[in-house]
């Protein structure tokens, strides 16, 4: 592309005498016609995505200090755009001038891009081009010029915005790679509490070691992949995820989840963070009341009004209200069973008070002002802030005592108790002391994020092909999500957006590299209603159709095992959809329940994946109380169970149908099985016409019989003696609508018939042992039912029984 020997550098005269006009003129100016750029407002750059002027000023105002404003005038070299919209600020220096981060130069185009408020900068001294960005202000794209043939690839990736400027030095897998992945082994002894940016930041009530996701991203995933959390919590995976080089995306549907994230993942000056705190809890003991008195006094006039922390969850307040009324949380319900019926009776007045009045310090200091950099800047630091007054709210309050036994332990009744339990005898902590005690621990935490290699670099990397266009963080600003990347790069906040698992409509088919997810499990943990305080106090909203699509069994709305399972089976099939061709789910089990095991698996499976086993693997090395409270359903420990994504017969038969039609299809397949005792391919296709027309589906499956041949084959076993097909060994019928007699029936002459093959009887006990965990579905059989059935189709010789004869007018299974 460039016409120019770069050996000609390494003589001393030509580097002095090449200045920058001749970067201009030799290098930039035909590395730009050969990208296709044409000069704005020209003929030729009427239809071109690709523009640029030369010199283009702009007048910018920069905050300095707090009071202070400076004005200047801004004059690129070159302003890039890209489909009419300024992408990128281009300056030319001399060869000896330094471009890296940090110099006088990288400075200097970094104010350009401020002011003309683009999303890129770069850099080009005849040697090198080097690309910035301007939210993380790290290397994009740095290329020699001298190697641009080779590199040509990338640099016209980056202006036309694919994703393979972002994917620069990955080393891109092939499918085969990720097949061939092995189960990693469990950890030993994890170490939970060994990594700060988790550990006393983000407060959940639920949560995965570190360690343990680690390994299972470096496990699955490569550099660069993109890994998602449908049922986030904490944010451990997405967090890991970044902190290993891939693209985390995390999603949840308690807001409160979301919060967590972005304030522990918001970039920041880490000695202004702590500066400000120091500065809000010296104004904070100044003005707190001295006694109760002083507390009442302070609250008489304080209300609530609509004042969350920012627009992406929804309305702030502005400076005018925040200071002419204390602002004190709607005063939301809490859910049966808790001690008080509201939020604001969980608190002393003197806690209210002093609550309230800090977080209109944190509030006040940080609003929002000046240009787009300082306002991200000041949007940054309220939500740091905010992290350590959430995680301040969670001891605060009359929930909290310490322990007899151990007086320097303390419990929130919220975690303990998994309720909200005013406690006999409550334990009152100096709340500025406690709030700066947590400011330390965010400290601690994003220390270790702006030490990491990848974290910021992989926080602020464009994500393309993924996630929708859309605004707000929260479901309610959601509308329309039909478009995908439009000019706008998805950068930080967008990739950690509340979403409901089971209608990931925001993530595109297809694009999602790894999946590890810990769900809830059952009715241990009602989550949105055990966050109703948090969600308060951060002012964010939580409707009744939120709670609706609430993965849980029980919870306020009183949802029923069978709607738990139900909402399970939906988000499996969402993850199906999102995640790519040959790659891995790994899905956290923590009950002991095994018919909800086999739902898991079954549901897994009849999306199309394919079970790859599970490993068991201790998490917490300490008994929760949930565990104390049910021995016999959560596990202390849990399992991984891991399913593959493979392209293959059985999948494009489903993907042709539809996954819920070849559900519905499987099912009636099973009925005629069952009502038949066996039937051939010839019997199933004939009884599947009557009930595919039954169930309006016929039109999908007309002609297509020879595709839905391997699914067959998976599903049930051929005997090919008879050439009847049956349900497999030690599988249930998922059927609900199959009488359970028949079903019992059916499965009983199974057993027998292939006891009788082998020439021996069964046991009223074998039989019923592995008879009724497969009828089970809702309404189980018992040994009555199963005696009546023997008595039927079977006799009894010395406490053994045996399938009767054909002779005795009772068919044997592989004669009917």
């Amino acid at each position: 592309m460039l016409d120019f020997d770069f050996t000609q550098f390494e003589n001393e005269r030509f580097r002095k005498e090449f200045k920058e006009d001749s970067v201009r003129e030799f290098i930039i100016a035909p590395l730009l016609q050969g990208l296709g750029f044409k000069l704005k407002d020209s003929k030729e750059a009427k239809n071109a995505r690709l523009q640029h002027k030369l010199s283009h000023k702009t007048r910018a105002d920069f905050q300095i200090g707090s009071n202070k404003k400076l004005e200047a005038d801004l004059t690129p070299d070159y302003t890039l755009y890209v489909d009419s919209k300024i992408y990128c600020i281009l300056d030319a220096k001399a060869p000896d001038k330094d471009i890296s981060k940090g110099s006088s130069s990288y400075k200097q185009a970094l104010s350009y891009a401020v002011g003309f408020e683009c999303g890129y900068f770069a850099l080009c001294n005849g040697r090198r081009f080097s690309i910035f960005a301007l939210a993380s202000q790290k290397v994009v794209l740095d290329i020699d010029l001298a190697e641009l043939d080779s590199k040509l690839a990338l640099l016209q990736g980056f202006f036309l915005n694919e994703q393979i400027a972002q994917n620069q030095a990955r080393d891109k897998k092939p499918d085969s790679w990720y097949l061939e992945r092995e189960i990693p082994k469990a950890i030993a002894k994890p170490k939970k509490r060994q990594a700060k940016r988790h550990y006393g930041c983000t407060a959940y009530f639920t949560r995965q070691s570190w360690d343990i996701v680690d390994r299972h991203i470096k496990a699955f995933s490569s550099e660069g992949d993109v890994v998602l959390d449908p049922f986030g919590g904490s944010g451990v995976t997405a967090i890991e995820a970044m902190m290993s080089g891939r693209l985390g995306i995390h999603t949840d549907l308690n807001p409160l989840s979301i919060f967590m994230v972005k304030a522990m993942s918001a970039e920041c000056d880490l000695g202004e963070l702590q500066e400000l705190a120091s500065g809000i809890i010296e104004e904070f003991e100044a003005l707190k009341p001295k006694n109760e008195r002083e507390a009442r006094a302070l609250l008489k006039n304080a209300a609530y009004y609509p004042n969350a922390l920012d627009s992406e969850f929804g309305k702030i307040a502005t400076q005018k209200e925040q200071d002419s009324i204390l602002w004190i949380p709607k005063d939301e319900i809490l859910p049966k069973g808790s001690d008080v019926d509201s939020v604001l009776k969980l608190f002393s007045k003197t806690q209210l008070a002093e609550l309230a009045l800090l977080r209109k310090l944190i509030f006040t200091k940080t609003m929002p002002s000046g240009d787009k950099a300082n306002r991200a800047r000041k949007r940054a630091l309220r939500y740091s802030l905010m992290l350590a007054f959430y995680n301040t709210l969670t001891r605060c309050n009359l929930t909290f005592h310490y322990a007899k036994s151990v007086p320097t332990a303390g419990d929130s009744g919220i975690y303990k108790y998994y309720r909200y339990r005013i406690a006999p005898k409550p334990s009152f902590l100096d709340i500025g002391r406690h709030f700066a005690g947590k400011i330390e621990r965010v400290l601690k935490g994003k220390t270790e994020l702006k030490n990491s290699t990848h974290f910021y670099e992989s926080y602020f990397c464009p994500i393309e092909r993924v996630i929708k266009d859309f605004n707000g963080s929260m479901l309610s600003q959601r509308n329309n999500v039909k478009h995908i990347d439009s000019m706008e790069s998805k950068i930080n906040g967008d990739r950690i957006f509340q979403a409901d698992a089971t209608d990931l409509k925001e993530i595109e088919s297809q694009s999602i590299d790894f999946i590890y997810t810990d769900p809830p499990y059952g009715a241990k943990i009602p989550y949105l209603d055990l966050s109703t305080m948090w969600n308060a106090w951060l002012d964010f909203p939580v409707e009744q159709e939120i709670k609706e699509k609430e993965c849980i069994e029980k919870g306020s709305l009183e949802k029923t095992r069978y709607d738990y399972y139900d909402l399970m089976k939906k988000s499996l099939k969402e993850m199906y959809r999102v995640l790519k061709f040959n790659r891995w789910l790994a899905f956290v089990f923590q009950h002991q329940d095994p018919k909800l095991w086999q739902i898991l698996v079954d549901s897994a499976e009849n999306a199309g994946f394919e079970y790859a086993g599970s490993v068991s693997q201790e998490n917490i090395g300490i008994s929760s109380f949930k565990k104390v409270q049910n021995p016999s359903t959560v596990l202390k420990g849990q399992i991984i169970i891991y399913f593959k994504k493979v392209d293959n017969a059985k999948v494009r038969a489903k993907l042709e149908a539809g996954f819920d039609i070849m559900e519905q299809m499987i099912k009636d397949i099973e009925e005629i099985v069952i009502e038949n005792q066996g039937a051939s391919l010839e019997e199933i296709w004939n009884g599947l016409l009557i009930k595919a027309l039954d169930g309006l589906y016929l039109d999908k499956i007309a002609n297509k019989f020879e595709t839905f041949i391997p699914a067959i084959n998976e599903k049930f076993e051929l005997d090919e003696e008879s050439g009847k097909y049956h349900l497999r060994e030690n599988a249930s019928a998922t059927n609900y609508n199959i009488p359970l007699e028949k079903r019992v029936q059916y499965i009983i002459k199974i057993m027998l018939a292939r006891a009788k093959k082998e020439g021996r009887g069964l046991a009223f006990d074998e039989i019923v042992l592995y008879a009724i965990p497969l009828s089970k579905n809702g309404v189980q059989a018992n040994n009555k039912m199963v005696r009546e059935i023997l008595q039927e189709v079977a006799y009894e010789a010395n406490e053994l029984w045996y399938l009767k004869d054909k002779e005795q007018r009772q068919p044997t299974l592989f004669d009917i």
